[in-house]
């Protein structure tokens, strides 16, 4: 044996044992018999690809380095670039056999062909081997790839691409042949079917959320393509690999009302609180976002269990200008089972703040707060912002005083009736007040309140006063009752 085949023999046994740093996703299928490993994985450093495949019978290692094309019929080697090569080794039950194929430069290759540690006449015997064996090998990794994309389309377009995708071995094969036929000249009208085939035919998470991602401009580039592509997002089977398709297509291009049902519906699946509020953070971000696609929006925000997460969606949700009665309703829905009380008078001050809400939501928002926030501390921060920022109808002030006098806490519940005071009262909105400090349990702060009002309710008129009175008879207190009858005489 000379020199020179025992190092090519070695340089085959060495680089097929190699242990690499694998940056592509391992694939796992199972045959009928038995069970079936194929791996893929590149070295950076010298952009080595390799695939491996074993069913626990036969071993087949595939290594390239360059550019390789086929032949049109698949069964032979037609070209490598310079400085690449090509290394096929096959095992079974110990019998081994190997073919490499070498650039010598100037575009020449040379080819050998070893049965064991034997190295054969490439022709026949490793030409017929290769003949059997590289159709198989080009449908199941990216040898060849670019140029059978190219060759493929110039035939029969992108309906013959899709059909070979369609024939090709393992999500990892699928995606490259994918990206080669979306960096062609695909005809707008035919788009819309690319996409969708291409969701049909990948089914790893990871691999079809790379496909969507590098190519979302094109795919979004008719409405056709855009309403195919949302669906497609659906067979993606990952709320990370959702969350950040869906995050970078809606950066690019707003979504249509239809769109974004579609969209909604996809992250009503998700089980992650962070990638469901990411998603919807992700529309809200939208300028255009329409008032039926906010609510609906609103709506599946009550999938999120966090208090946290949900609450900053509902703040997000918020601040979108001229809120409808019917989303103001729905973030109020939303809040009603948030149990840390401070997420949710967080986003009910906001509300306050923010909005302009009508009679009816007004008293929804305030039956939350007395029906729900045990916390007298949070309950009365949360009315004081009512108060301050809302122009409130009678019926909506009345039930805040009432829920206001119901606080445990005499010192909050005085604190809210003193700031209800301060505004220019009506005679029955006097009488709200007073009628709602009677139910304060202490002397002190239920006749601060008292003294508070004293100055209106001494211009009043008698059904004002004798509430006044019937508040005072609460105290037991000889000293603060008597300062407080004596402020209105």
């Amino acid at each position: 044996m000379n020199n020179n085949m025992v190092l090519h023999v070695c340089r085959v046994f060495v680089l097929l044992v190699v242990i690499t740093h694998t940056v592509w996703s391992q694939e796992v299928s199972a045959a009928t018999a038995t069970e079936t490993r194929t791996a893929s994985s590149i070295k950076e450093a010298t952009r080595v690809h390799r695939w491996k495949n074993t069913n626990g019978i036969t071993n087949f290692n595939i290594e390239v380095r360059g550019k390789v094309e086929v032949t049109d019929d698949d069964k032979d080697i037609k070209s490598v670039s310079n400085d690449g090569y090509v290394q096929i080794t096959k095992t079974i039950f110990g019998s081994r056999r190997a073919i490499i194929i070498e650039s010598i430069g100037g575009g020449k290759f040379k080819k050998e062909y070893y049965e064991g540690r034997s190295k054969m006449d490439w022709d026949p015997h490793g030409k017929e081997w290769l003949g059997e064996i590289l159709p198989e090998i080009v449908r199941s990794s990216t040898l060849g790839a670019e140029g059978r994309v190219n060759r493929i389309f110039a035939k029969g377009g992108v309906p013959a691409v899709l059909e070979e995708i369609s024939n090709l071995e393992g999500d990892y094969t699928r995606a490259h042949y994918a990206k080669l036929l979306l960096d062609k000249n695909i005809p707008e009208k035919e788009m819309a079917n690319v996409v969708t085939t291409l969701a049909e035919e990948i089914e790893s998470a990871y691999y079809l959320s790379t496909v969507f991602q590098e190519h979302v401009a094109k795919m979004l580039s008719t409405p056709e393509a855009a309403n195919a592509f949302y669906l497609g997002v659906q067979k993606i089977d990952s709320d990370y690999y959702q969350a950040v398709v869906l995050k970078e297509a809606l950066k690019k291009f707003p979504a249509s009302p239809k769109q974004v049902k579609v969209i909604l519906q996809t992250a009503a699946t998700m089980d992650s609180d962070y990638y469901l509020s990411v998603v919807l953070t992700a529309l809200l971000e939208e300028e255009g976002i329409k008032e039926e696609s906010l609510t609906e929006l609103i709506i599946v925000s009550k999938n999120i269990p966090s208090d946290y997460y949900r609450s900053q969606v509902l703040i997000k949700a918020i601040e979108k200008s001229g809120l409808s009665k019917t989303a103001l309703k729905s973030v109020i829905d939303a809040l009603g089972d948030v149990d840390e009380h401070y997420y949710k008078t967080g986003v009910v001050m906001r509300m306050a703040d923010r909005s302009s809400m009508d009679g009816d939501v007004q008293d929804q928002v305030i039956k939350l707060v007395g029906t729900t926030v045990s916390s007298d501390y949070y309950a009365s921060s949360a009315l004081n912002s009512i108060i301050s920022k809302q122009k409130l109808t009678d019926e909506s002030f009345k039930e805040l005083v009432t829920v206001a006098g119901n606080l445990g806490s005499a010192n909050y519940a005085s604190d809210v009736l003193r700031r209800a005071s301060q505004e220019n009262l009506s005679k029955n909105k006097l009488i709200d007040i007073l009628d709602a400090a009677g139910n304060i349990d202490s002397d002190h702060y239920l006749s601060e309140v008292l003294m508070g009002l004293a100055s209106q309710v001494s211009t009043s008129d008698a059904a004002v006063k004798d509430a006044y009175r019937r508040a005072a008879k609460k105290i037991d207190s000889e000293t603060y009752y008597g300062k407080v009858l004596k402020a209105i005489d």
